[in-house]
């Protein structure tokens, strides 16, 4: 589950996001929406843990188990795509290969694949078989589909939904509401003001 209460921000004394509240509970999608510069991704980072919110603000989730996907790649260039994933998972490292290999191959990604040698499809795809890959019961996307031909879009979206049916809560950000609303019908949105 993911609570936020009266969560906000400011940068530079301007106001990028007024107080919010919202709710996801286990086994539910929640997609915000709404213009560049609206504080989506801000949300986003402040429900994650990344940046704190103003005033008093208050985040709580319901699992120590969280992943994030965000827009910026955040892979370690030195390290290829199976360490890539190693590295981010949890705990001891027995099993960790046979889990990365996992997810390699769901997201068609070879293991020995250098992040700088990726196009910006192979990356996005990397990021995400590294969120996946932990098991989250909480998951933060940031633009899932975007870098993402059709195909992979349709892949993202059954895995999308084999998490939810785990009862994983995600809360995602998109400009693609076209490919959302087709991969993901029943979608909960919530579109947030300039």
């Amino acid at each position: 589950m993911i609570q936020l209460h009266q969560v906000g921000k400011h940068f530079g004394g301007v106001e990028v996001l007024p107080p919010t509240s919202l709710c996801v509970y286990a086994g539910e999608c929640l997609c915000l929406t709404g213009p560049s510069g609206c504080g989506k991704t801000t949300l986003l980072e402040i429900a994650a843990g990344l940046i704190q919110s103003d005033g008093g603000g208050r985040v709580e989730l319901g699992s120590e188990r969280v992943a994030c996907a965000f827009q910026d790649d955040v892979l370690i260039p030195w390290l290829d795509a199976q360490a890539n994933i190693t590295f981010a998972l949890p705990g001891k490292a027995r099993g960790h290969a046979d889990t990365a290999h996992h997810w390699l191959q769901r997201f068609g990604l070879a293991p020995i694949s250098m992040p700088p040698a990726m196009s910006g499809g192979m990356r996005r795809r990397l990021n995400l078989a590294r969120a996946f890959a932990s098991g989250p019961q909480v998951l933060f996307l940031d633009e899932p589909f975007a870098f993402l031909d059709p195909g992979w879009q349709t892949v993202l979206a059954a895995l999308l939904h084999e998490a939810l049916d785990k009862g994983t809560a995600i809360l995602m950000v998109s400009h693609q509401l076209r490919v959302l609303e087709q991969s993901l019908p029943g979608l909960e949105y919530r579109y947030l003001e300039p």
